[in-house]
């Protein structure tokens, strides 16, 4: 036997090396991810093409790594070589993709004609911009593994610490990039810090390179025997990959079913995944030093428990969510992550932890299999060739955990697949001994049992179903689990169990919605509408004189549950010769396409959840402008009651920087739900008489909905200018770079607890949009320069309407009773003195006896 090499570095200085290469690392991808959502569209395909390109480059670098590690005496300065030229290459990551932006934008057209060419291509482009920094960070860790491990005896107890150590600052980046630097510096100041990072690991390790002994009387092994004994450590590793990040996958989507999306919440659920892999890469290095737990044993143990663990977590989550009930955390942004970090481990902290233990345990086995150490440089290549298919067998997961088995077998089936697959990849492993395959299948059938007659994951619900509600459509994909509830006759759309898009309820309400805008701008006739739920707003278009009707939405399964459930509702939009169906991202859509619109509106997007709040930032209101008409108008919803006042604050100064041109209407009068619009037109606005004559078409074409069908009633609705809010020069602006929304509303709303939001709505909202009227009364209003005066009372009534419901909904009701009086004598006597009550347009007509 002969002995073995000399290591370059010592475990104490590699660990801390790693562990901030680790986050370096996470951070920077995690950027890439944000990047390519903006870039490409954040529908499931696009994220799983940026997935599977950056770990193509990682299994790439890793196999590379496998050839070439073993024949440097420096791995060390080629460890910090690697480093530096990733964050070389992470820097030309920005330009490549602008290249690539400009390519899609002039191919966009084509590639929505065939089906998966859109993704194709944003694979290509994904891999062509990460592929060098991606190549570098693949190839990093078997560098620093053949410098810092004396051979590959030690991999079992010395590698799977290294590796744990790598995937604990892989968590603590996570942590960086989810809760801390973006809101704090930027997103490009993230970039920065995650660059600057892999640079200052780099330097560091060139400074302590020194040279490996080499072992010149070492004869290599032949390829082919050495091919032959690597196969069996290869399929596992291959399939640890696959199942780490299936498991990942499912996880997630699970988690969304109760966390509310938000990059919080998010966050969460990965730091939770990468502690628990670190955690797993822990305990197999600490029973590697004790040598008393055969490396097979452990390694069918583990695919064991990861299998029984995987088909009891379903039965888990519902206990540890109340029956899937949203996690709240009861006070504020840090006590929602805590909450959400507490669930996510109780219910699938032991499966993850099972599932971790696998791949260190690999190292392990290669380990001890090596008797003495081969002539082929260490530890590298070893490590290299687990790395390359570990990593290629997590891009086969992060493909068909989404895109195969959630169609194919639904959540919780999809959870059931992957236990039976790790079952039988644990009978497989053959143990140490007879008699432990016997135990192991022994535990693996009684486990089983106990699970299919105790908790089956098949039978627990995939969403939380109120008495009284019926489920009478469910559709599980990569992109959410889409549901129409029926209770009493009126139906609507949850996504992920607890997001209501919308329902038949509301239709009046909705229907509004799509009004507005297209009796503000009475000639528009090719129309957008980004976001269409249950399609009742969009639906509305089909009234007005409009030739195009295009339709955008992220969600497929929306559209299939608004077309086969809500065809009456939706007046049939759907099918309607003039609609166009883009199944796409809504901000990717604008940023692509050549088409130009005479209206644009979009929805009521949720400002917490990951990646929606940058259908507020600037770029998105620019891309938006450029696709109108001279004559144009962009119309964004906002719900105020899920916006604190600065948020609002700072959604409407970005509006204006990109309209000057801008309005806000309201489109309704409650006091604790309203809603508001910001108009922005890339002309002049159509004159005021326009407007009225429309809405009165709109009554002759069959709309019954008063506040939108009255000529005069419609000024109700009209708030003012926006350029006479006070204040909004010092607002800050939301950006991509500065995405100063995703974060202030993930941490004002925490989760949705009670108290926890301070909600721009009531008295403060009745009081701006006083104020805003306010300022261009007598003839001032930019915007409508010629309001007939009985508009303006019209208005002024509007704004006392807001404010009757503002209080009763704070419980002043005298003063409530006193603003609807005043309200009644400005108004048309056909919208409020001889009408009857309107729950539709404020809840005081719910509540009032």
């Amino acid at each position: 036997m002969q002995p073995e090499l000399s290591a370059a570095i010592s475990l104490r200085l590699a660990a801390p090396l790693l562990f901030a290469a680790g986050a370096a690392a996470l951070i920077v991808e995690t950027t890439w991810m944000r990047w390519f959502a903006l870039l490409f569209g954040a529908t499931a395909p696009a994220a799983a093409a940026a997935l599977v390109a950056f770990f193509a480059g990682h299994a790439a670098g890793a196999a590379l790594a496998a050839r070439w590690i073993p024949r440097t005496r420096r791995p060390l300065a080629a460890y910090g070589a690697l480093q530096i030229g990733a964050g070389l290459g992470a820097l030309a990551v920005v330009p490549l993709l602008q290249v690539g932006e400009a390519a899609t934008v002039a191919l966009y057209a084509d590639l929505l004609e065939f089906p998966g060419a859109l993704t194709s291509w944003r694979l290509a482009l994904a891999l062509l911009a990460t592929l060098p920094a991606a190549l570098c960070v693949g190839a990093a860790f078997p560098a620093i593994g053949a410098a810092a491990l004396a051979g590959p005896r030690q991999l079992g107890s010395a590698g799977s610490a290294l590796y744990g150590f790598d995937l604990l600052g892989a968590a603590g980046g996570t942590a960086l990039a989810a809760f801390w630097l973006p809101a704090w510096i930027g997103v490009n100041g993230s970039y920065g810090v995650g660059v600057a990072l892999l640079a200052a690991v780099g330097g560091t390790a060139l400074a302590l390179q020194r040279p490996v002994r080499a072992l010149p009387s070492a004869a290599p092994p032949r390829p082919a025997q050495a091919a032959r004994s690597d196969t069996p450590l290869l399929l596992l590793a291959t399939f640890s990959g696959f199942g780490a990040l299936a498991t990942q996958v499912l996880l997630v989507r699970a988690f969304d079913q109760i966390l509310n999306g938000s990059v919080v919440a998010f966050g969460a659920v990965l730091v939770t995944v990468f502690t628990a892999l670190a955690l797993g890469a822990a305990f197999v290095a600490l029973l590697e030093r004790t040598r008393r737990v055969d490396p097979r044993s452990l390694l069918g143990a583990s695919l064991a428990a990861a299998a029984l663990g995987l088909a009891a977590f379903p039965a888990a989550l519902h206990a540890a969510s109340d029956g899937l009930a949203g996690v709240a955390g009861g006070g504020g942004w840090a006590a929602y992550a805590a909450a959400a970090l507490r669930t996510v481990v109780v219910s699938s902290g032991l499966p993850l932890l099972a599932v971790a233990v696998a791949f260190p345990a690999l190292f392990a086995a290669a380990g001890r299999r090596a008797a003495e150490p081969p002539a082929d440089g260490g530890a590298g290549a070893p490590l290299g060739r687990l790395l390359a298919a570990n990593t290629l067998g997590a891009i086969a997961g992060a493909l068909v955990a989404p895109f195969v088995l959630l169609p194919a077998a639904g959540l919780w089936g999809a959870f059931l697949t992957l236990a039976l697959a790790y079952g039988l990849a644990a009978l497989w492993v053959p143990p140490a001994r007879l008699r432990a395959r016997l135990w192991l299948g022994a535990g693996l059938a009684a486990g089983g049992i106990t699970i299919a007659l105790a908790a089956p994951p098949l039978s627990s619900p995939l969403a939380r179903v109120a008495r009284g509600e019926v489920v009478l459509f469910q559709e599980t994909s990569a992109a959410g689990v889409v549901s129409v509830v029926e209770r009493g006759g009126e139906r609507r759309i949850r996504t992920d169990n607890h997001y209501v898009l919308g329902g038949t309820e509301e239709r009046v309400h909705e229907e509004r919605q799509g009004h507005l805008p297209l009796l503000v701008h009475p000639t528009a006739r090719r129309v957008a509408f980004l976001g269409t739920a249950t399609g009742i707003t969009a639906g509305a278009a089909t009234l007005h004189p409009v030739s195009e009707i295009h339709l955008v939405e992220i969600v497929p399964g929306v559209i299939d549950a608004a077309r086969g459930y809500f065809g009456q509702a939706n007046r049939g939009v759907y099918d309607d010769p003039r609609a166009r169906i883009v199944r796409d991202d809504a901000r990717n859509f604008l940023r692509t396409t050549r088409s130009r619109f005479d209206a644009i509106v979009a929805d009521l997007f949720v400002p917490w959840r990951a990646r929606t709040a940058s259908l507020y930032a600037r770029e998105h209101f620019e891309a938006a402008r450029r696709r109108l008409e001279p004559d144009g108008l962009f119309w964004q919803w906002l719900p105020l009651y899920q916006l604190e006042e600065a948020e609002f604050r700072i959604i409407a100064a970005t509006f204006l920087d990109v309209f000057p041109r801008a309005g806000v209407f309201r489109g309704d009068f409650y006091g604790r739900y309203p809603i508001a619009a910001l108009a922005g037109w890339a002309g002049e606005p159509a004159p005021a008489r326009a407007v009225s004559d429309a809405a009165e078409r709109l009554a002759a074409a069959g709309a019954t909905d008063r506040w939108v069908t009255d000529r005069d009633g419609i000024w109700s609705l009209y708030v003012g200018p926006l350029a006479h809010a006070p204040g909004l020069a010092r607002a800050p602006r939301n950006t991509d770079a500065r995405p100063r929304i995703e974060f202030l509303a993930a941490r004002s709303y925490a989760g949705g607890t009670s108290g926890a939001l301070d909600a721009f709505v009531g008295p403060r909202w009745a009081l701006f949009a006083d104020r805003l009227r306010s300022s261009s009364a007598g003839g001032l209003d930019p915007l409508y320069p010629g309001l007939s005066a009985a508009a303006r009372r019209v208005s002024e009534g509007g704004a006392l309407l807001q404010r009757a419901g503002a209080y009763w909904a704070a419980g002043r009701a005298e003063e409530a009773a006193s603003a609807l009086a005043l309200a009644s004598e400005r108004l048309p006597r056909s919208l409020v003195a001889d009408a009857p009550a309107d729950p539709t347009a404020a809840e005081l007509w719910w509540d009032a006896p």
